[in-house]
């Protein structure tokens, strides 16, 4: 294969020098920030034709044998001599490793082809590219921001813009209300996530909320670590102070027992184990709490990556039960320099918000959440990321799945 290096100050010099060299067909196989600007590698068309129509004629130059029923055939075969074998399991690598090649060509071009779409509509709209620039250095992702910002109305200027955006982020996150919220509701809810997320203390605000509203005798408290060395120390010292009882239990039996025991209280807390996302003992986990009344609610940290969220998404949305999470609690939002990375996965998930967490203060650091508040605070600290985006870089991040129709503006 033939493969070009060009080299340019911007994206749309390096696409000119290319069309120039190797024409408008031309397949680009990828690019990369250098200093001084961007390097790119491409292909002509007709060296990857080269390399597509090269895989049939290996197979063509093998000669086909004459039909022969089946019982024949296996009495004739012989064992192939070493080299014969050595020979074949060469080529069979070889193919393997030809077809990988062009579908990963396809793969390139096919992204390269929305990212050139998308580039030329950003052009013609530099304000859809400005807000698209705004939601990734708040922490969104390339695929809620291609997809919100591509909506935006032709003839919204830039503060009309980031009006019209806020309005359509917040219409698709379901936030709890003071009359509409797991407290008030009442039930069976499993407070799950990954270590360190807050579990634990989240539990113990919520109770405090629960005994306030309707007495200590409504609220019942149960716990599933035993794993972590005081774990349920910690919560005992909670409930002590609120005057309500925890029950541990260790297996799903054990669980179901607990909850008959206590089916008249208003709101029975789990506190679960916490697990990475990747822990082989999750699905243990899960399995424990797959009974129908426990309603799991996963907590998920405002400070973490949003590559992270979404395998803690992935990994507890799983339930052996069948039913989805019941919600989402976002936690540490004083910590997120980014905290829309946990937005944008409440939001593509429609995972409801029940509460948002923002320090360790036992019951004073638990709210509920106000959407155009939240998205204000995601927002405000995008202008002053130091990471922030350029117009290369810009136009070469992927798309990906778009919101969810019944909820998008």
């Amino acid at each position: 294969m033939n493969v070009k290096k060009f080299a340019a100050a911007t994206s749309r010099e390096a696409l000119a020098q290319i069309k120039r060299e190797l024409g408008a067909d031309a397949v680009i196989l990828s690019n990369r920030a250098v200093p001084g600007g961007v390097e790119i590698l491409a292909l002509a068309q007709k060296d990857v034709s080269g390399v597509v129509a090269a895989a049939p004629k290996r197979e063509a130059a093998r000669p086909k044998a004459a039909p022969q029923p089946l019982k024949e055939f296996a009495r004739r075969v012989e064992p192939a001599s070493p080299a014969v074998a050595a020979s074949t399991a060469a080529a069979a690598p070889a193919d393997a490793r030809l077809y990988e090649e062009v579908r990963a060509m396809r793969g390139l071009v096919e992204r390269q082809l929305e990212t050139l779409a998308w580039t030329e509509e950003a052009r013609r709209n530099p304000v859809r590219a400005q807000l698209m620039r705004e939601l990734i250095s708040a922490g969104f992702s390339a695929p809620l921001g291609r997809k919100v910002s591509a909506a935006l109305p032709a003839a919204h200027g830039t503060a009309q813009a980031r009006a019209w955006l806020r309005a359509v982020l917040a219409k698709n996150l379901r936030c709890a209300t003071a009359a509409d919220n797991l407290v008030e509701r009442g039930g069976v809810y499993a407070l799950v996530g990954p270590t360190g997320v807050g579990k634990t203390t989240t539990v113990a605000k919520l109770a405090a909320r629960c005994v306030v509203r309707f007495g200590a005798q409504r609220l019942a408290l149960i716990t599933t670590d035993s794993y972590r060395i005081g774990a349920q120390d910690q919560l005992r010292i909670y409930a002590r102070i609120l005057g309500v009882p925890v029950h541990a239990v260790q297996d799903a039996a054990g669980l179901e027992q607990a909850l008959q025991s206590l089916g008249d209280r208003h709101l029975v807390l789990v506190d679960t184990v916490g697990m990475g996302q990747r822990d082989a003992r999750l699905a243990e986990q899960m399995e424990l709490l797959a009974a129908p009344r426990v309603r799991r609610v996963l907590l998920l940290n405002a400070a973490s990556q949003i590559e992270t969220l979404e395998d803690v998404v992935r990994a507890y949305g799983r339930n052996p039960g069948g039913a989805s999470l019941a919600g989402a609690i976002v936690t540490k939002i004083d910590e997120a320099r980014r905290p829309g990375a946990a937005l944008d996965c409440v939001m593509r998930h429609q995972l409801p918000l029940a509460f948002v967490t923002d320090g360790q203060r036992v019951p004073e650091d638990i709210r509920l959440p106000v959407a155009a508040e939240l998205l204000d605070q995601a927002l405000a600290g995008a202008a002053e990321s130091p990471f922030a985006l350029g117009d290369d870089e810009l136009f070469s991040l992927p798309g990906g799945a778009p919101l969810p129709a019944r909820r998008a503006a």
